[in-house]
């Protein structure tokens, strides 16, 4: 993840968990999927599989980059890149964190993708 992102449409991209399983059609050239076989092995991906989760350090990030958009007048775009939050493989307890620290950066935009609208 990245305080600064190619993505043209998004200024960073952060994710609060690592993993997902293919749902749909549109899932099947999915990024993230071949990034984490790539870089995991694969290990996070599929139905039952772990979904990899971050340390502490990995969540003030987001608290770093709204400090800063506060200061600077701005709103930045954030991008949970790989995973899906609203797979039904995510642990609640960390959705629930994830979305609290949504609602604790009011300097940044985030733009969450889901084929799983019915969790949201």
């Amino acid at each position: 993840m990245s305080a600064k992102s190619a993505i043209e449409w998004t200024d960073s991209t952060w994710s609060p968990s690592e993993g997902c399983t293919k749902v749909s059609p549109g899932c099947d050239h999915c990024y993230a999927e071949g990034m984490n076989r790539w870089l995991r092995k694969g290990e996070n991906w599929g139905p039952r599989a772990p979904r990899r989760e971050y340390r502490d350090a990995h969540w003030d990030k987001p608290l770093r980059w709204n400090a800063k958009a506060e200061a600077e007048g701005v709103r930045r775009r954030v991008f949970p890149s790989v995973c899906d939050p609203f797979d039904n493989e995510v642990d609640p307890q960390l959705r629930a964190q994830f979305f609290t620290l949504i609602a604790g950066t009011p300097h940044l935009t985030w733009l969450l993708l889901t084929k799983r609208i019915g969790n949201a």
